[in-house]
């Protein structure tokens, strides 16, 4: 019967659980709303796509609808890739705080280079068979970026062996920019390029001073692209369609290195779209914050049902074999205790950070339960074997936590060996509820 009350009051122990995950949810969101805060005020996810030749062209053919000759003109884009695209850059990453939170920024010294070629003479055939009148005057080099409002200073391509030239705000109107989380907008810069220049092919070099937050991608926008990226953050986290070729890691910051050849990227050299291109084949680095508390302890709450009948099954062997009773209440009474221990987690965390939070919680926890039960059962022994319970089942959600790979390995484990030293713990008991049979005479 107290078995069977032992888990009737584990499964209620889940609807408190339960309250406490919603909390731990509630501070998450609270904590993304003010990161979200920080990133409007100093520079969201950048997202750099380009550059991009873009020439617009116009085409007039002769359509037939309802027996009637019709003439139509449409308007298009042609969107020339860098024949060589250089990207290289170096970021320094700082943490901005707003209360008690905080947020990984950086600024990025970025420097973009490389060369396009003449256009080849299949860049403006006709779609329809019509004909093909080229805006060679209202050709643009375009850049998007994720956050304009995060450039920090003003933005000028040199061209060539020409002086620079002033990129304007927008896209020209000529494309719009998909943003890292799916919106669509206006996004980017552009510079007129002089028809001379573009039909003949030039050489560029862009410099670029940007503010952002929490990651930093680039677009393979070049036939072939080299991207080498430098930063003070020893956490990177590598992300998108094409991984490193080479990197290092290390205390203090991390170095690496991308080639993408033509063939890779599987994009022609002109394409016509009135959208920017490469947006499924974005490569870069997310500035990993390495103590994702929120995250860790939600996850711990999946184990919290598991660690608290470990808990209640070490209080039950001590119980049958101390002689005295340890009332259902009293169970009760050590599962709570186990449920403000993540109260305590979560509170401290936001403030001391989770490693040391987790010492004082487990700590508080494993105190209070083992004085209790060595009290109550009147066993200073019952009181020091349920601190090394409790040690170790802490301990063991500590690595849980940690070794996320192999949680289900180490949790079979415990399950196997709990089992087992319950079993031979309480092997001589009277399941049927007699004496204990050490105690009865020989027969």
């Amino acid at each position: 019967m107290k078995l069977v009350l032992i888990g009737l009051l584990t499964l209620m122990l889940v609807v408190p659980t339960t309250f406490v995950w919603v909390l731990v949810e509630e501070r998450a969101d609270r904590a993304r709303d003010v990161a979200q805060d920080i990133a409007r005020s100093w520079g969201g996810t950048q997202q750099i796509n380009g550059p991009y030749l873009v020439v617009p062209y116009t085409e007039t053919f002769v359509v037939t609808e309802d027996e009637k000759e019709q003439t139509k003109t449409h308007r298009y884009s042609a969107v020339l890739f860098p024949e060589r695209l250089e990207i290289a850059g170096d970021v320094a990453v700082e943490e901005r705080q707003k209360s008690i939170y905080k947020l990984p920024v950086y600024s990025s010294q970025l420097n973009l280079s490389g060369r396009f070629s003449s256009p080849p003479s299949s860049a403006f055939d006709p779609q329809n068979g019509g004909l093909v009148q080229i805006e060679a005057d209202k050709a643009v080099l375009v850049v998007g970026i994720g956050d304009v409002r995060a450039l920090k200073s003003e933005v000028s391509v040199s061209i060539g062996t020409t002086g620079p030239v002033a990129f304007e705000p927008g896209l020209a109107g000529l494309m719009r920019n998909r943003l890292p989380d799916g919106r669509h907008g206006a996004s980017g810069i552009n510079a007129a390029i002089p028809e001379r220049t573009w039909r003949q092919g030039f050489s560029f070099d862009i410099p670029l001073n940007l503010n952002g937050s929490t990651a930093l991608y680039f677009a393979p926008a070049g036939q072939t692209t080299s991207l080498r990226l430098a930063s003070d953050w020893p956490h990177p986290g590598f992300t998108g369609a094409f991984l490193p070729d080479s990197r290092t890691i290390a205390g203090t910051g991390f170095e690496a290195e991308w080639s993408i050849p033509y063939l890779a990227r599987g994009i022609p050299k002109v394409i016509h779209t009135s959208e920017m291109p490469l947006q499924d084949k974005l490569l870069g680095v997310k500035f990993v914050d390495p103590v994702n508390f929120y995250q860790t302890i939600s996850r711990s709450l999946k184990y919290a049902v598991g660690f608290i009948s470990l808990t209640f099954l070490a209080v039950f062997v001590l119980e049958v074999r101390s002689g005295w009773q340890f009332h259902w209440i009293q169970y009760g009474l050590v599962g709570l205790a186990l449920i403000i221990f993540y109260v305590m987690l979560l509170a401290f965390a936001e403030h001391v950070g989770y490693g040391f939070a987790y010492l004082i919680a487990a700590s508080a926890a494993t105190a209070l339960n083992a004085a209790y039960v060595g009290s109550s059962l009147k066993s200073a022994f019952s009181g020091v074997v349920m601190a090394v319970v409790m040690a170790s089942i802490f301990g063991v959600l500590f690595a849980l936590m940690r070794e996320q790979d192999y949680a289900l390995l180490i949790g079979s484990v415990i399950a196997f060996v709990a089992l087992a030293v319950t079993m031979f713990v309480t092997q001589r008991l009277d399941w049927s509820g007699g004496e204990p049979l050490a105690a009865r005479p020989a027969e």
